[in-house]
């Protein structure tokens, strides 16, 4: 039975998996987009033992055999927030951040981050991003004239040399963990404290690429899949093993 529960375990966790890599193959073209990973664990090893039974005293005695794993888990889903590569556009809405730091976005559900710099006018004026949120600048929304603003390395945007505000680009500290929310969009946890990211380039007419591999990705994918249909045939042939048992058994005496 162990080899059954075994089996069926590791096509639980490749199933996982799969999803994973197909979210991730998914927004292969997603700019700003980081990729997830799996961490997959073992359940605690144990000592086994063997029960015997002394006739003659009536008492048993328990002899160890061996150790074994339970059986695997996910344990944790985690971002892997690593830049991925500047592409150019050649439009002046496209931002591109070099260096950490995330743009500031005011959603419905409250303040998030993104490195998504695929800008729009509203039909208010604002810049928004591709959901209609505004983007903040450091003294609120960014109001533009025209869908064409120039923006400097260090974020200040100008129209017809007149400066208009600065984005609002922040970091977290290491220990902060982000979790990815709707829409290509961050959120930091509860206690996190943005930080100004003054040493964080801002490139205007580019878009950051996700960082998500296309080879790496569909590797993972034909290793996964092959994984889980070996777990597969294990599990099938456990079945039949388990099948032919108990008919066999049935029919003795």
């Amino acid at each position: 039975m162990r080899g059954l529960y075994n089996a069926a375990g590791s096509m639980l966790v490749n199933q996982v998996r799969l999803e994973n890599i197909s979210n991730n193959l998914a927004n292969i073209n997603t700019p700003g987009y980081k990729r997830n990973e799996i961490v997959v664990r073992t359940f605690p090893e144990v000592l086994l033992y063997r029960t015997e039974k002394i006739s003659d005293k009536g008492k048993a005695t328990a002899t160890p055999v061996g150790r074994a794993a339970e059986n695997v888990a996910i344990e944790e889903t985690y971002l892997v927030n690593t830049p991925g590569a500047v592409l150019p556009t050649g439009r002046p809405l496209d931002l591109a951040l070099q260096g950490p730091g995330f743009f500031v976005v005011e959603a419905p559900q409250g303040v998030r981050y993104t490195r998504d710099g695929h800008f729009q006018i509203s039909a208010e004026g604002n810049l928004v991003n591709s959901q209609g949120f505004l983007i903040r600048g450091e003294f609120g929304p960014i109001a533009l004239a025209g869908e064409k603003p120039e923006v400097d390395s260090s974020g200040n945007i100008y129209e017809e040399g007149e400066w208009i505000g600065r984005f609002q680009i922040v970091d977290f500290a290491p220990e902060y963990l982000l979790v990815k929310d709707e829409y290509n969009l961050l959120q930091a946890s509860g206690d996190a404290t943005p930080q100004a990211a003054e040493e964080t380039e801002v490139l205007q007419g580019y878009l950051e690429e996700s960082n998500a591999d296309l080879a790496r990705q569909m590797t993972d994918l034909i290793k996964v899949r092959r994984s889980y249909e070996a777990a597969q045939k294990i599990f099938q042939a456990y079945d039949r093993l388990l099948s032919r048992s108990a008919n066999e058994l049935g029919t003795l005496g």
